[in-house]
C-alpha cells in the first residue's frame, strides 16, 4: 500500500502551482475540469494536489488547510533542494536526525510545512 494522493488548500492557485512545479519532480500537470484544482503527477505516479481555498470535492471533501508533508530524497540532493527553495525566496530550516537522516523544512505561501528528508521509514 502507498499514498497516491495528497491535496492542500491554497489562496493563489497559479502562484502555488509555479512554486511546486519548480521543486517537485513531476511527469505532468493536470487541471480538474472546474480549473479550481490541479495535481502534479509525481515521478512515482502519486498526485500532489493544489485546491483553491474553499473548493469542495466529491462527497464534500476538502483539501487540507494546514499540512505537513515530507519527501524522501537522496542525500546527495539535499543541497540542491536547499538552493532551489532559497532561490524561490523561501526560508530553509535544517534539522539532523542523526548520522544518516537530515531534513530541510520550508513553509509555503499558505503556511503548509514541506520537508525534504534524506531517510525514509523503511
Amino acid at each position: 500500500m502507498r499514498i497516491i494522493e495528497l491535496h492542500i488548500e491554497v489562496k493563489d492557485l497559479k502562484k502555488s502551482l509555479e512554486l511546486y512545479k519548480q521543486i517537485l519532480p513531476h511527469k505532468r500537470v493536470e487541471f480538474f475540469p472546474d480549473k479550481k484544482a490541479v495535481v502534479l503527477v509525481l515521478e512515482d505516479g502519486a498526485a500532489f494536489g493544489l485546491w483553491e481555498k474553499g473548493r469542495v470535492g466529491v462527497h464534500n471533501g476538502r483539501a487540507a488547510s494546514h499540512l505537513h508533508f515530507a519527501f524522501d530524497i537522496p542525500a546527495d540532493q539535499l543541497d540542491n533542494y536547499k538552493q532551489k527553495l532559497q532561490d524561490l525566496g523561501l526560508e530553509v530550516m535544517e534539522h539532523s536526525w542523526g548520522e544518516d537522516w537530515n531534513s530541510i523544512y520550508f513553509f509555503d505561501f499558505d503556511g503548509h510545512q514541506g520537508e525534504f528528508i534524506t531517510g525514509g521509514w523503511d
